[in-house]
């Protein structure tokens, strides 16, 4: 079966920390591995992170098979914990620092007598700190395939075993031994460069686990009457728990008892708590700062707020833009062509410039060493990881890189009216009151006292209008309700009948009562600011594409200087218009509604919001969970800085090895100098893939 079609099944995503990885092309090659595998439907692997998600079927949920198919070509995968490893973390911190102190110390013990001594620190620096590297190499190599750490490893093996060889082999100088103090300062300059990438990924790591850290992993619910522990994860939907002051809200619900304040800042990076009382909506992942809560669970522990922005979290880091695919592509043809550089080096150098055996063996390796393409493989992971977390405090969410990367293309912006430039909240903008009819305020109280029996937006507006003018409820009798007609009931002996005014071009509401008809003509607000849009018109070209009627689409756009609208479009015109525009233009499409659903897949970027249809969720590419449209803005921005970000780090790698490699061959840079630019370049795009977005 075709694994796309498979993704259709009831599907389980696992979390894997993977051990041993190296570089950017050891995620590719693990990825490459897991997508083999017949049990798994789809496979994201993150460098930065040293994690993996994989999709597998339930059916085939063969989770050792899967572990042990990443082993076999020499990582350590295991399922993941969730949790930081502090220990390990700190100690890996220390390694460059031994390292360096100890290849620091071989030159003064050559100098001393202690040769014996020299060599066993020597051999391990070289062999035992910098054993990831060796082992990664043998296992590409004995796959027939390339990377980094193929030259890092032929760059230190090679220094080592010209130290142990007999001087009058090398030179007559005895100039062998200081070869061995060579190798060492590749794997200490490069553990060095390790450092600070590990510690740039702890602290974003640290952030996005923050959250995680704090959730509870049981929780007292009441089912029946009675309070029962259960995992977090098994929390349904109607349970009740209780939560106490300075807890996390693990899963999204409602208070139904006890009044409070949350931080919600943890997700959505607002310093200032909101305050919460009984019939207030709460999120997993927020904190309650004060009283005691009782909860009623809205949304499963699986499709909370807080687990949704994790999931696409990491799904997105899992993700790589296509500039890193054509860079791990890059990679496996410049290892190659580099071990043919360094040997033609040492060839020409020896044979036919006839120089010392030492010299040529010094430039052959320098060439090693110094075309070691790990700020090439630094360029993207740790900007795009640290995007995906200033997204998720910006207050929006993206599903792959690409879509980021994309976003600054866009030349024009279509935009669905009701429910995404509307709020769907009506405000009265006129009544119309037939001759002896009942004066307005009595009117509205008849009218607002049957409508409090519905959920429909525009009744909930009228209901709120009436509130709004301290207008009190009357209480309402054989109150009826149909669907898409209308709803009608007896106030005061008074019958009172609600409907949709389809005889107007504009939104109205016909009413009868006793025989009279009133008409109250509504105006839907809008979500966004007039300023907003001109700020969008200024740089790309805004349309409406909206189901509403004409008059309706026609005053918004004109309300917001809107220029190009268009009006009364179902959802295959709305598809067929952006197909059409896009055949010359980069559209992004922003709706909500299921309707909205085709457009927002069609559209080069499809843009949703936290309070779109769970379907329009789904299609699209960006989530915006805070903030509103608004948030539109930072978006273009951060796409922006992203890519500026990224196109520095590549220059920077770039002409690293384009200006290095020749004067490596040529004989100018010693092998242990070329160790120390190499570890200077990939730490110089480690600082600057760090620095704030």
């Amino acid at each position: 079966m075709n694994k796309v079609t498979q993704l259709s099944n009831q599907v389980k995503s696992i979390n894997l920390d993977i051990d041993g990885m190296t570089c950017a092309a050891c995620a590719a090659r693990i990825e490459r591995i897991l997508s083999k595998n017949e049990n798994v439907l789809d496979a994201s692997v993150s460098f930065p992170l040293k994690s993996a998600i994989v999709d597998i079927s339930d059916e085939n949920n063969n989770l050792e098979e899967i572990i042990k198919s990443v082993n076999k070509i020499g990582y350590k995968a295991k399922e993941a914990s969730g949790e930081v490893e502090d220990k390990k973390i700190k100690l890996k911190l220390l390694l460059p620092i031994i390292s360096l102190i100890m290849t620091l110390s071989l030159k003064y013990l050559f100098e001393a007598g202690y040769d014996s001594l020299a060599y066993i620190v020597g051999f391990f620096v070289v062999l035992y700190l910098g054993r990831n590297f060796h082992i990664s190499a043998y296992k590409k190599i004995k796959s027939f395939d390339f990377n980094m750490d193929t030259l890092i490893s032929l760059g230190s093996l090679s220094s080592l075993l010209i130290s142990i060889l007999p001087a009058q082999l090398v030179s007559s100088a005895g100039e062998n031994k200081m070869f061995l103090d060579t190798g060492a300062f590749i794997i200490s300059f490069l553990l060095i460069g390790k450092s600070v990438e590990d510690r740039v990924i702890e602290e974003s790591v640290r952030t996005s686990e923050s959250i995680k850290s704090r959730m509870p992993k049981t929780l007292i619910v009441k089912r029946s009457g009675e309070n029962i522990e259960i995992p977090t994860k098994d929390v349904q939907v109607e349970d009740i728990f209780t939560v106490l002051a300075g807890q996390l809200i693990p899963v999204d619900g409602e208070v139904i008892r006890g009044e409070t304040t949350v931080d919600e800042s943890l997700l959505t990076g607002e310093s200032i708590p909101l305050p919460k009382n009984m019939g207030d909506k709460v999120v997993g992942g927020s904190i309650n700062l004060q009283g005691s809560l009782e909860v009623e669970v809205k949304e499963s522990y699986q499709k909370s707020t807080y687990n949704i922005i994790e999931d696409l979290i990491r799904k997105a880091q899992g993700t790589k833009p296509e500039i890193q695919k054509s860079l791990d592509k890059i990679t496996q043809f410049f290892v190659p062509t580099v071990l043919l550089i360094s040997f033609s080096t040492f060839l020409y150098k020896y044979f036919i410039q006839d120089i010392v055996l030492i010299e040529a063996l010094k430039n052959s390796i320098a060439v090693l060493v110094i075309a070691c393409p790990c700020a090439l493989g630094l360029a993207t992971p740790i900007v795009l990881f640290k995007t995906a977390t200033k997204s998720k405090i910006s207050g929006f969410l993206f599903k792959n890189f690409d879509i980021l990367q994309k976003f600054g293309d866009i030349n024009t912006m279509i935009f669905d009216k009701t429910g995404t430039l509307s709020s769907g909240i009506f405000r009265i903008s006129k009544i119309e009151i037939p001759v002896e009819g009942i004066p307005e305020e009595m009117f509205l109280q008849l009218v607002a006292s049957v409508e409090n029996f519905s959920q429909h937006p525009i009744a909930r507006s009228i209901v709120y209008q009436a509130e709004v003018r301290e207008i009190t409820l009357l209480s309402a009798q054989d109150v009826k309700e149909e669907s898409g007609v209308g709803i009608e009931g007896v106030v005061e002996g008074q019958h009172i009948k609600i409907q949709k005014n389809d005889a107007s071009k504009e939104s109205s509401l016909k009413i009868t009562i006793d025989e009279k008809i009133y008409i109250i003509y509504l105006e839907e607000e809008s979500s966004v600011s007039t300023g907003f849009l001109g700020e969008l018109k200024s740089k790309k070209e805004i349309i409406i594409l909206s189901g509403d009627k004409q008059i309706n689409v026609k005053k918004f756009a004109e309300n917001h200087n809107i220029d190009e609208y268009h009006s009364g479009k179902n959802p295959e015109e709305k598809l067929e218009f952006i197909k059409n525009k896009q055949k010359s233009n980069q559209v992004i499409f922003i709706g909500d509604g299921i309707n909205d659903s085709p457009s927002i897949k069609q559209a080069d970027v499809g843009v949703t919001t936290s309070s779109s249809s769970q379907i329009a969720q789904v299609s699209g590419d960006i989530l915006i969970h805070k903030g509103g449209l608004e948030t539109i803005n930072k978006i273009f921005k951060l796409s922006k800085k992203s890519k500026l970000r990224i196109y520095q780090n590549l220059f920077l790698a770039f002409i690293y090895n384009t200006l290095m490699i020749p004067i490596a061959v040529i004989g100018i840079i010693t092998p242990n100098l070329a160790a120390l630019a190499m570890a200077l370049s990939s730490i110089s795009v480690v600082i600057n893939s760090s620095r704030k977005l």
